[in-house]
Order: C-alpha cells, then structure tokens, then sequence
C-alpha cells in the first residue's frame, strides 16, 4: 500500500516523476502507473492502489481535465475525504473541484522549499500520518490510520460565506475521533453547504438539508468541536434568507451551537466565523471593526477573518486598506468564486486597475457563468471604459440562466448611456422601470444613474432603500438595518456624487461620519477630493 497514489494525465508525465521524486525525498511511498506490472489488467491494478493509498494526489492539467480517468479517480478521493490537488498549468479545473483547496504550481521547478510545495506536503502528511510534516530533508514515517483534513466552515457579514467558504477552507487541527456514522454525516453536511457559492448564497434548500445533517452529526458525535462548529455556520447562513419571523430561531441556534463548539476547541473556526456573521455591521461600524481585529490577533491566517474585517472596511469607503487585506488571502491554495469577486471589487475601488485586471481575468476563467461573478464583470467593464467588451458580454448567449432579459436591457441602455451612445434619460427611464419590479437591482440602477449624473433619481433611489422613505420606500430590505450596505456608496459609479451636499447629507444621517471622526480615520473618497 503507497502512501500516495498520483493521478494525471499522460501528457504530463514528466511533471508526475519530479512530484513522485520530491516525495519519495520526503519519506512518502508514491504509486503512479509507471510501476505498472505487464501481467495484470491495468484497471484492476489502478483500482487496487487507489483504493489502497492514503492520499490521492491530481495534477490538473488542460488534458487530465478530459481525462475521465483522471476525473474519475479524483472524484473517488473527493468521496473518501482523500483528495490533494495541484494545477500544473492553466487548466480550468471542473465541477465540484474547483470549489476545493487547490495549490498552484504552474512553472515549479521542484523546489522543495516553495510555499505552494510545502501546502501539498503539509496536506499529504496529515492524511497518511495524521501529523504536521517535519522539516524538508527530515523523512517521515509512514503510520496506519490516515487522519482526515478539517473544514473550517466561514460567512460573511453583509454577504453569506457557504460553500467554497464553508467546505473549501481547511485548517490543520487535531480532533477526536468520531464514528464512522458520524463521520458519514458530518461530510454529507458538508458536501450540501458546499453546494453554494462562497459568499453568496444560492441554494437555501442545501443549507436545510446541511442543518438536518450536522445536526444527527453532533448526535452521534457530541465531543466533536467541528460537527458543533459546522452547524452553527449552517445555522447563521441560513438566517441570511430566512423570513423575519424565522431568524431570531435561527440566530439562538447557531449561538448554541457555537458555544457547544467552543467549549470544546476555543479556536473552532467554524464557530467563531458563526458568531462574527451574527453580530451587526450597519451602524455598528466601529464594534465591528474592533472585534473582527481581535479574532485576527488569534488566527491572522484565516480566510474568513480577513474577509470579514475586509467588508467592513469597504462599508466605511477605506477600500485601500479593504485591498490590502483581501491580497493576504491566500489565493494560490483556495477557488472561491466570491472571494475573487470580492478582491475584484476592492482593487478596482481601490483604483488598482492593473491588479484588478488581473483578478478579474481569474475569476471570469474559473466562474463565467457565476452570475456573481458575471454581474461584477459587466459593472467593471462599463465603468472602466470598456463599453464594446461590455456589450460582447451582453450579447453572449451563454450567460447565466439567472440573467434576465430585463436585466440585460437596462444594463445595455447603461452601457450605450455611458458610452455617450444614446441618451443618459432613456437609459435611466429604462434602469428606473426595471427597479420597479426588481427591488434587489437597487445598487445597479443607483449606480447607473450616479454615473449618468442623475442626482435626482439616485438621491430619491438611496432615501428609500436606507430610511424607508419617499417613492421608492419599496427598496428597503425587509429586514431594515440587519440588510443595509453602504460599500456599494463608495465604487467607482458614484464618483459624480462624491462632491454633492446630498451625499455629505446622506453618509452623515446614516451615521458613517461619526464613525470617520471617532476612528481618526478617512474614507478613500474625501482623500481624492
């Protein structure tokens, strides 16, 4: 039995012998079909060392993507909890892999000491020896009883970190042994928050089906800190789309479950990113600010931490410091659709174009029909003076199902407004009558009308949706400040309306400038005056 069992494709041959080569230097036993036996039938021998190895290590490359061999077996290990993953070219990894920890090592030389590198050891040393690898040069012995890789499950605050956030961030961390029907539960749990997209949710039914799950997890499994943990985090994203009358129920539970957690393991991540996304942003700037700081200070290296202080920095206009942040994330070892968009977003707020190209030329690779992804791409575009690229993207037939033709006409009047190609009231009018039936396009048409200079609409649009009032009241999100936003006052969009008395009115009233003046600090805007 190998304790690491390689797939690729074929193609990519000479990058799997210098993987086996760096391994085997580190003490791991590697099995790839180069030591296949010309007297057994090939899939017998694959099936027996696959399901034999401890870890199963892909090396997704452009081929090994339409290899259903290679698709095949790394789905094997995905269902065995047994899967490390490495892109060794610019491949664009498939469904559900590209919502899992992936490493980067396109153009590795096979040195050994490369951070990308030592993420795969570490991972591959925990599954076959349950241990944090030793040094590099030092070997490491082969034990029984592969230890299982932790999820830390993750959510935002004024957005809902689920799946790639939930099931995609793994931390190192011991844990005590469950059944192997609990087991069963707890990753079944896991696989339904999985199935949404990281910081934005669309699938509330996989979050009902994941309570239900975690719940019998921590049943069978009541010591385990992770299964308490997960269940809070199911908890807490499920409250972000529940109705009214549901959410209080459902901000108790995930308390519960996260004080279960942290009695158990006070660093249960799932736990503490549960809590962060229950507590207010809107108004409570400053609160919240100050304590996702502090839950920094005790895990600095966690995604949804730097997520979490990421957002409410863009809430108050300080999208410099909201990039800066968002960078340390550590993209090479994690696809997140919602996390590029994010870090998307604040370079581009932040006016680093070139960075923001970049990030954006990623996730549009990874995710063209994430309409998350999409709806960022086409903003980006219109805003940053790309109006024929903007309508390509309109045009193309394969956008994502959830992009209405409603939708796509408004933004193409905004696109051909902007572009100085049709008239700035005909595309408000048009922007203004979609809003009427589409109270969630509020940020789009209030944008759109910044942009085309239409103070009157824009400052009408943003007295309804923040305080309820006036024509259109019917913006207000349900649940009143609990969904309030004030990041999307700060994008690029808005930039006419910066120096306006209104909007100096309207940050004061909604009390972003008491938080300036109590922090010390300055929003990015009032630097660029």
């Amino acid at each position: 039995m190998a304790d690491v069992f390689l797939s690729y494709a074929r193609t990519s041959a000479t990058k799997a012998k210098r993987v086996a080569d760096v391994l085997r230097q580190r003490g791991f036993s590697v099995w790839f079909d180069e030591h296949l036996p010309a007297h057994r039938a090939y899939s017998d021998v694959i099936e027996e060392q696959l399901e034999s190895a401890r870890a199963v290590l892909v090396l997704w490359s452009t081929d090994a993507v339409q290899s259903q061999w290679v698709r095949s077996e790394a789905n094997r290990a995905r269902e065995t909890e047994r899967l490390v993953q490495v892109r060794v070219d610019d491949a664009r990894l498939p469904m559900p892999f590209d919502q899992i920890q992936c490493a980067d090592l396109r153009g590795w030389p096979g040195d050994p000491s490369s951070p990308p590198w030592q993420s795969v050891v570490s991972s591959v040393a925990e599954l076959t020896t349950g241990e944090t690898p030793h040094e590099p040069g030092s070997p490491l012995e082969s034990t029984a009883g592969a230890s299982r890789r932790k999820f830390v499950a993750l959510a935002g605050s004024a957005v809902v970190v689920t799946v790639g956030g939930i099931a995609g961030w793994r931390l190192l961390s011991s844990r005590p042994s469950l059944s192997p029907e609990a087991q069963l539960y707890l990753q079944k749990g896991m696989d339904e928050l999985q199935t949404n997209d990281a910081f934005e949710l669309n699938n509330s039914a996989s979050l009902d089906q994941a309570i239900t799950l975690l719940t019998e997890a921590t049943k069978l499994g009541p010591e385990s800190a992770v299964a308490w943990g997960a269940l809070a985090m199911a908890y807490a994203s499920r409250k972000k789309v529940a109705p009214l009358a549901e959410r209080a129920g459902l901000d108790a539970r995930s308390r519960s479950a996260a004080k279960q957690a942290l009695a158990l393991d006070p660093r249960e991540g799932r736990a503490v990113g549960a809590l962060r996304m229950l507590d207010p942003v809107y108004r409570h700037w400053i609160e919240a600010e100050r304590a996702d700081r502090e839950a920094l200070k005790a895990q600095p290296r966690m995604p949804l931490l730097l997520f979490l202080l990421s957002d409410v920095l863009a809430s108050v206009g300080r999208w410099t410091d909201a990039a800066d942040l968002a960078q340390k994330f550590d993209r090479s070892q994690f696809l997140i659709a919602g996390a590029e968009r994010k870090v998307v977003v604040s370079l581009w707020s932040a006016g680093d174009f070139q960075r923001a190209d970049d990030a954006m030329r990623i996730a549009v690779g990874h995710w063209p029909r994430n309409p998350y992804v999409w709806r960022t791409h086409l903003a980006y575009l219109t805003y940053s003076g790309r109006a024929s690229e903007a309508r390509a993207l309109l045009r193309d037939p394969n956008r994502p199902p959830e992009i209405s033709s409603d939708y796509v006409s408004a933004a193409s009047a905004t696109v051909d407004a902007v572009a100085g190609q049709e008239k700035a009231a005909d595309a408000i009018e048009r922007n203004l009558a979609y809003l009427k039936g589409e109270a969630a396009a509020v940020f789009m048409v209030a944008h759109a009308c910044a942009a085309l200079g239409a103070a009157d609409p824009l400052f009408a649009i943003l007295n309804g949706y923040y305080f309820g009032q006036g024509d259109w009241r019917s913006t207000a999100p349900p649940a009143g400040d609990e969904d309030r936003v004030t990041a999307p006052l700060f994008m690029p969009p808005m930039r006419k309306m910066w120096r306006e008395t209104r909007f100096d009115q309207l940050v004061t009233r909604v009390g972003l400038t008491d938080y300036w003046r109590q922090s010390g600090t300055t929003p990015d805007y009032r630097r660029s005056a």
